[in-house]
């Protein structure tokens, strides 16, 4: 029986593991760079299956006698049958613009410096060349921090960007912040990161909305103090992202 139990367990996982590398859900829960690491798990779960199988089908006598009078603890295959369970039967879902404010977000939480030598700026010297700066899924970790800790290196530049529409206490009628959620590791350690916004029009967007905006990098005020703003010239409207979620390159 315990074979069975077991057995069963790690077949459920293995199924698990399989139908999320299939339908490419991986990354909903960690970075993409360690997905391969869930690959060879599957395949070093298959041997651990094999010898339930054969323990169930072809039960080794001497080892059954030997622990015939050992009671059972089924109970210690509780957490790992919960687990399956609520990972089959709850949906997927992305993390919201609710969970924002307790995550905090970078662009209303962190006071604007203008120097920091120790600071590793990877795109200032293709950013200082570019009249038009595009942040994508790729450098906007890097992006928006340049912006946030050397805005005045940017003022008057052009900035494309997407992402979801979050507005916190203290915004006026005509600003809100657009934002993504940054992965290292897995969704246990995602921060929120963004920038500030004013469009006109900004209340007919609802929070949690994904946006394509263009504008230009200006200097805005929050709570009396001066922090970046993205003045926006043009805002799309847009479907979510299949992979909503940012994972830095450096």
């Amino acid at each position: 029986m315990d074979g069975f139990v077991r057995g069963t367990i790690l077949f459920g996982f293995i199924s698990l593991l399989t139908w999320l590398i299939m339908t490419d859900q991986l990354s909903l829960y960690i970075n993409p760079n360690f997905s391969i690491l869930v690959q060879l798990s599957c395949f070093l779960l298959l041997p651990m299956l094999s010898i339930q199988v054969l323990d169930v089908l072809v039960p080794a006598r001497s080892i059954t006698e030997h622990h015939v009078h050992t009671p059972r603890r089924y109970w210690t295959y509780i957490p790992f049958l919960a687990i399956l369970i609520l990972a089959f039967a709850l949906p997927d879902n992305t993390l919201n613009a609710n969970l924002v404010t307790t995550r905090g977000l970078n662009s209303q939480l962190n006071t604007v410096v203008t120097s920091q030598q120790d600071l590793p700026r990877p795109l200032a010297a293709e950013f200082s060349q570019m009249s038009a700066i595009p942040v994508t899924d790729l450098n906007y970790t890097e992006a928006v921090s340049e912006m946030t800790t050397f805005p005045k290196e940017y003022l008057g530049k052009k900035v494309t960007m997407t992402g979801f529409v979050f507005r916190s206490p203290g915004l006026k009628s005509n600003q809100l912040s657009l934002v993504r959620y940054v992965i290292v590791c897995c969704t246990s350690d995602t921060l929120p990161y963004g920038l500030m916004c004013e469009v006109p029009d900004a209340q007919k967007y609802p929070e949690g909305s994904w946006l394509t905006i263009e504008g230009v990098l200006q200097m805005s005020t929050f709570e009396d103090r001066d922090v970046p703003a993205i003045k926006v010239t043009s805002a799309k409207s847009i479907d979510k992202p299949k992979n909503p979620y940012i994972f830095p390159y450096n």
